[in-house]
């Protein structure tokens, strides 16, 4: 048998028992204990190393595997084989001139066998992922050259056409990549095709990271040409309901400029009715127009630190489209019937032209109900609205928790800038009543949206989140089993009831930090689909994003097809056949595009926040560990969502080991435990600019810090 399970493993490269067992027609189990025998000693021979999915490679001869590179700073590097599911680590100088993102193949010639990783080294770059990078210029005495921002680029771009531009060092330039260098010694080169100014321009270290991530930050001219002919003026429309006499708000942050939403909340015989009011975008961003060829391009509006990069132009974003106050505004209107206790029980969809009576705040609509006396006296026209409105809120939320939906309810920092765009302070974003309650209001009309269209059975958007993965959640089971928090059943086959259950329960606990955290990092990303698969964490079977047409293109899209499927009573099969072709691809690029705009604000905020701790050198600060690695562990400042590194190597007081387990690393003489949620007090050692790192040196760990306190 032996002989055959080999060349089998020859011939296939990988397998898993059930392969083997099927292709060899075992049905015994006297003959499967057998193979069982058979396959642990060619893994014990080294012949097949078995994978993290379960399956065994073959790795006796040499092997080559294709997939996509990921550089590390320091310069090694992993490839993600897609079809094995694993990982193949690269060591520093075998990378050849590859560069994150590139498609390479790499030839194996070791395996980790504790670890049960695999090493090789890249032989050949198959596909190149960047084009294009922004960097700063250098001009030398025949030639200038360019250093990319970009940390994966780690060579220098050969300018080659230098002689047409006169430019000083420290010009910020825009660079296509024309020639990539084939060894490692040699450099790439490339053209400027834009500058973008001097590196010390106020602004220029986020335009820079704009164009570095291939954010579309200047509309085309056939776009502002087909903005300008658009109309100011709204008239009375007859296929338009006419709402503007109802008491209609928006409720939003204090420097919002594009208002999407507006509400309507009234007391009826039978419970309550909600109006949510979406500004209907799509009569004026038409299929296919260069408007809507460009929102498509954007996916999303980006907001930084400084500046907010629209999918519309400011035209519709902030006037047009915008619910401003005392205006006539035209909207898609999501009306439903909620009983007394909450629950929604019929609906209507209509357009509708409203009058905002007040352009509301979350801060002062908070205070309303804090009873700040100044508050509800400006606010005295909306309070029977407002009043009403919680308690809807409050009995739609009890309903969502009791299904199971998940709150992680993280806080998020914002960033203040100066004219110049630098760093004057970091604060926390305070989610109160009234951010909870606009979101209950917006989830209930994307849930109904998302089932009136399921059950329509036509080409749709969904908005979709994947359960976790088994993996991920075993060890978060693990480590909140040795806490005491237990839970039933079978790990593949949990509800998010189960999850949103143990959140409950470790509430306000000292281990809440931590085992949220870890929760938190099972969770997949939600991304938009045309296949309906419910979002887990909301506990649902129906989603979709409408609620946000101005900044999101798939809720523009779902506007799109409420006014052909519903009010223009098109579902003829030429109209069906159209959307589902052209919806997948949309959804697959909206939800790039989605993560395009979030990797760009997280390296705008990551380079604002060192940017501002360079003040704070050599200070003290109280922080939390949220994050455990090998090489160290991550702390996070009260108070300012900060985060840094205390590495590994500065942890002088003891030798530590890392426990990938349970996420924590141990000391091995004196038996200090550091995981995450701990307490700690840092000193900042060092801030580096260019690399967007901040380095603690901790000062004082929980159990000092207990000490202390009493």
């Amino acid at each position: 048998m032996s002989e055959i399970i080999l060349s089998l493993f020859k011939e296939h490269k990988v397998l898993s028992i059930e392969d083997l067992k099927e292709k060899l027609n075992i049905e015994s189990a006297k003959d499967f204990v057998e193979l069982i025998k058979h396959v642990e000693k060619l893994e014990q021979k080294s012949t097949i190393v078995q994978l993290p999915n379960e399956k065994f490679l073959y790795v006796k001869e040499q092997l080559g595997l294709e997939g996509i590179i990921r550089l590390h700073q320091k310069g090694f590097a992993f490839v993600y084989v897609e079809s094995l599911g694993i990982e193949v680590y690269i060591p520093k100088g075998f990378t050849q001139s590859a560069m994150t993102g590139d498609k390479v193949f790499v030839k194996i010639d070791s395996v980790y066998k504790d670890e049960r990783n695999l090493e090789g080294i890249v032989q050949k770059v198959l596909e190149r992922n960047t084009k294009y990078t922004v960097g700063t210029l250098t001009n030398a005495k025949f030639f200038s050259f360019v250093k990319s921002d970009d940390k994966n680029v780690d060579k220098y771009i050969k300018i080659t056409n230098f002689k047409n531009f006169n430019l000083v060092d420290g010009t910020k330039v825009l660079v296509e990549i024309t020639d990539y260098s084939k060894v490692s010694f040699e450099d790439h080169k490339g053209i400027i095709i834009k500058t973008l100014g001097h590196k010390d321009d106020p602004g220029m270290d986020i335009l820079s990271v704009i164009y570095k991530h291939g954010v579309p930050n200047e509309f085309p001219k056939e776009v502002e040409e087909q903005t300008k002919v658009i109309s100011d003026e709204i008239t009375m429309d007859d296929s338009y309901r006419d709402c503007t006499k109802e008491m209609v708000v928006t409720i939003d942050g204090d420097d919002a400029k594009d208002l999407d939403d507006a509400i309507s909340v009234l007391k009826t015989k039978k419970g309550y009715r909600l109006k949510v009011f979406i500004a209907d975008v799509s009569r004026y961003v038409t299929e296919d127009s260069p408007l809507d060829k460009e929102a498509a391009n954007r996916g999303c509006s980006v907001y930084l630190a400084d500046r907010v990069v629209p999918m519309l132009p400011r035209k519709l974003s902030n006037n047009i489209c915008s619910l401003n106050p005392d205006v006539l505004r035209y909207t898609i209107c999501c009306d439903i019937d909620f009983s007394e206790k909450g629950f929604p029980e019929s609906y209507d969809i209509y357009p509708a032209i409203i009058r905002s009576k007040g352009r509301l705040t979350y801060k002062k609509v908070n205070e309303v109900y804090e009873n700040v006396a100044e508050t509800v006296e400006e606010y005295k026209p909306y309070l029977s609205m407002l009043k009403t409105a919680l308690e809807l809120s409050k009995k739609i939320r009890t309903n969502r928790e009791k299904r199971g939906a998940i709150d992680f309810d993280k806080e998020e920092s914002k960033i203040i800038v100066d004219s110049n765009g630098d760093a004057l302070d970091i604060v926390l974003r305070e989610r109160g009543i009234s951010e909870r309650l606009i979101e209950d209001f917006m989830l209930s009309a994307n849930e109904i949206i998302g089932e009136h269209f399921y059950w329509m059975q036509v080409p749709f958007i969904y908005r979709i989140h994947e359960e976790p993965k088994i993996e991920k959640l075993r060890q978060f089971f693990d480590i909140s089993a040795s806490f005491g928090y237990r839970t039933k059943g079978k790990v593949d086959e949990i509800s998010p009831y189960i999850l949103a259950n143990m959140l409950k329960k470790f509430k306000g606990e000292v281990v809440e930090p931590m085992l949220s955290t870890i929760l938190l990092r099972t969770m997949n990303q939600a991304r938009y689909s045309t296949s309906n698969i419910g979002h887990f964490a909301l506990s649902t079977k129906y989603y979709t994003h409408f609620t946000s047409p101005i900044r999101r293109y798939p809720d523009l899209l779902v506007h799109r097809m409420i006014r052909k499927y519903l009010f223009e009573g098109d579902v003829s099969e030429k109209t069906l056949e159209h959307y589902a072709c052209k919806l997948p691809e949309l959804a697959e690029s909206s939800s790039e595009y989605e993560k395009r705009a979030v990797d760009c604000e997280r390296e705008v905020d990551k380079m604002k926040k060192c940017e501002y701790m360079l003040k704070y050198q050599e200070q003290s600060f109280r922080g939390m560990v949220s994050s455990v690695t090998n090489f160290g562990i991550f702390i996070t400042l009260e108070s300012k969502g900060i985060e840094g590194l205390v590495h590994i190597k500065t942890m002088n007081d003891d030798y530590y080991t890392y426990d990938q387990k349970n996420l924590i690393l141990i000391g091995r003489r004196n038996k200090k435990i550091y995981r995450l949620g701990d307490e700690v007090i840092v000193k900042v050692a060092n801030v580096d600019l260019e690399n967007q790192e901040i380095d603690f040196k901790i000062l004082k760990h929980k159990s000092l810090i207990k000490k202390n306190r009493g």
